[in-house]
């Protein structure tokens, strides 16, 4: 439940071994090396090996490869089994006969679109009985072929005639307003037949020369089509036989990869003409088990020491089994600085139970953690993504147990169900049984738990920065900073409770003494940092006037719980009232279907759950959506703001890096 203890540690080895250590080290992963030196990438040999190029057939082979997209997961191997998948494989060879199938395929279908292409332009010709090659100029005559408007057609023909001229006009085909025409013209009237055309927009085509027509042209191409089809369909026969070998260029990617890793920090460590040296951090529970990795090497020396003051020590949050998930909302605002307090234990069961407020539905809830429950049951995923459904999971038991209290299930569906048949009287009253408040017929009430829920956090802020300042004995802070907020927020809310006639009267001298006291102590201590007299008066005021505001926005910004929480309730019952009536209006307003009571009752039933399902869906995932910002935004602004200090960095080991497997 804090942060994890770092030590700096130095490991001498001798030259000759610095290969066998780095792999050492790497695989024990629990060392973040510090570089002692920066060289230009291109100084670090590469890999014997094309790297690039198996990824590329890894890539290639993904593509054939039956599970895709999100369901797809990375293979699970043990460290024994990756040496035996190794074992005999030419990668070489796999990786050259894909590189063949890949270009012949691509050559293959640039020559297929070419031909297609060509089909597309001669289709509307198919009807011309001239073969290609005879679309020319002759010693007397011109043969063009060309488009023009079908409106345009029969005026364009008229003029032709008008205009006396010596040609032959013949239409082709007609198709999406478009007429495909011949035109035969003498020589010497080039110029006035041109002229003409134009004024129709006469556009003028010309086809790829052949020795046939066009309908023999096409079936030529569709023939050679055909042949290149064939043999792509070979060729992807030959590149999905190879799937079965991806395992094995996955294993030597992920290998290269992380020898390329080892290579570039073996470039920057520092050595002398015998010795070299390699320094980082290391939590200091690992100590014992890295000592025990590297005990086999004769040559070797390991000295730690703790942190000095000016370091930038990275930082490893470590809390119980419970609280982990809760780390991901930690790691959204910042890490904490290594000296500070994790601030993860805190906030758990805060946004645990905010989050339940907000949603506050059994339904919703049970969703959410069938939802989150397959997730971890079916997907293997590393320690980040098992922790993101997890804190869901929490979640939506939360969004149980007070959707539950508040009587909220699917909205009122228990309600109307206990409405329409006495069989589920028994619902009913079960889930009458369990509410303790309900939003709906006493919303006041919950806005009073929201507001003190907020009151509670607001004083818990002050008093875990109060545990943080015990931690790094700045106790002097603890009495001028966290003993006078406190003492004012006692005063302060105890007149608020007498304002509003929860407290008694008697007690308002109490409460008025300690708020006086409060505002003196935060005026005389908070401009303590000041140098002169009226500068110290001046902050201390601007702190108190920033207490007193900041403590009733604070508060006040809790009210969002309440709102987020009426709003999933009214939602989901406006849901449930939209899909009876509408299912019932529907069925009714559809001829003969009113006087056939079973279709009637059908086609009512299908439409109600079409309707309850898609608006709850909806309703579902909109309501998570807010109930996780809110929450998360009084967490970091109304919470953090009284103790947490980021600008701290995560530890980052160096260690085995996978990015196509995972190893178990």
């Amino acid at each position: 439940m804090a942060i994890a203890k770092i030590k700096h540690i130095d490991i001498f080895f001798t030259k000759q071994e610095k290969e066998k250590v780095l792999y050492l080290v790497q695989k024990s992963g629990v060392i973040q090396l510090l570089q002692a030196k920066d060289i230009p990438s291109s100084v670090v040999e590469e890999s014997p090996r094309d790297l690039e190029n198996i990824q590329q057939a890894i890539d290639y082979l993904e593509t054939f490869s039956a599970e895709k997209g999100f369901f797809s997961q990375k293979p699970f191997l043990k460290e024994e089994e990756i040496g035996k998948t190794l074992q005999g494989v030419d990668t070489r060879f796999i990786i050259h006969h894909l590189g063949r199938i890949r270009e012949r395929i691509k050559s293959l279908q640039v020559e297929l679109d070419r031909l297609y292409g060509t089909k597309n332009n001669l289709l509307p010709w198919q009807g011309l009985s001239l073969s290609l090659r005879d679309i020319t100029t002759t010693q007397y005559v011109e043969l063009i072929l060309g488009m023009v408007n079908q409106k345009q057609l029969l005026t364009l023909e008229e003029d032709l005639r008008k205009n006396k001229l010596n040609l032959y006009f013949e239409l082709i085909n007609q198709k999406d307003n478009l007429a495909y025409v011949l035109i035969i013209y003498l020589k010497q009237e080039k110029e006035k037949t041109i002229s003409l055309l134009k004024k129709y927009d006469f556009n003028h085509v010309i086809l790829p020369k052949a020795e046939r027509t066009p309908r023999e042209t096409i079936l030529e191409l569709d023939d050679k089509i055909n042949k290149l089809n064939e043999e792509k369909q070979d060729l992807w026969k030959e590149a999905r036989a190879l799937v079965s070998e991806k395992l094995k260029l996955m294993v030597l990617a992920d290998r290269l990869n992380n020898e390329r890793a080892r290579k570039e920090i073996s470039a920057k460590i520092l050595e002398t003409h015998y010795v070299s040296l390699i320094s980082g951090w290391i939590k200091e529970k690992d100590l014992l088990r890295l000592r025990n990795v590297l005990s086999g090497l004769a040559d070797i020396e390991i000295i730690t020491r703790d942190p000095k003051q000016g370091e930038e020590v990275p930082v490893v949050l470590e809390n119980k089994r419970l609280i982990e998930p809760f780390e991901f909302i930690t790691k959204i605002y910042g890490m904490p600085k290594y000296t500070e307090i994790d601030p993860t234990p805190f906030l758990a069961p805060f946004f645990f139970l905010y989050f339940g407020f907000c949603v506050s539905d059994v339904g919703y809830g049970l969703m959410l953690v069938l939802i989150c429950w397959f997730a971890l049951k079916k997907f293997k995923m590393g320690p980040s993504g098992a922790r993101f459904f997890k804190l869901f999971l929490y979640c939506g038991i939360s969004t149980m147990v007070i959707g539950a209290l508040t009587g909220s299930w699917f909205g009122n569906l228990f309600d109307l169900l206990g409405e329409s048949h006495k069989i589920f009287l028994p619902l009913k009253r079960f889930k009458d049984s369990l509410i303790i408040l309900d939003p709906l017929k006493e919303p006041t009430k919950l806005l009073g738990v929201a507001l003190c829920l907020g009151i509670i956090q607001v004083w818990f802020g002050n008093i875990v920065a109060a545990i943080g300042n015990i931690k790094n004995k700045r106790y002097l802070d603890i009495v001028l900073d966290q003993l006078s907020m406190l003492t004012l927020l006692f005063g302060l809310t105890g007149l608020g409770l007498i304002a509003l006639n929860l407290l008694n009267q008697g007690n308002i001298l109490l409460f008025k003494s300690a708020a006086l006291a409060g505002a003196v102590m935060l005026i005389f201590t908070q401009g303590r940092s000041e140098k002169t007299i009226g500068s110290k008066l001046f902050y201390g005021i601007y702190n108190l006037y920033s207490a007193l505001s900041g403590y009733l926005s604070d508060i006040l910004s809790y009210s969002r719980l309440w709102a987020l929480g009426m709003v999933t309730g009214v939602m989901a019952t406006t849901i449930n009232l939209i899909s009876v009536q509408f299912s019932q209006m529907l069925a009714t307003a559809i001829p003969l279907i009113n006087k056939i009571n079973f279709i009637k009752m059908t086609i009512t039933g299908i439409v109600l759950i079409v309707l309850f399902s898609v608006g709850h869906i909806f309703s579902f995932l909109m309501n998570l959506l807010g109930a996780f910002v809110h929450p998360v935004r009084l967490q970091f602004v109304e919470f953090f703001s009284k103790f947490f200090k980021s600008g701290g960095s995560s530890f980052r080991p160096f260690k085995v890096e996978t990015k196509y497997i995972n190893i178990g």
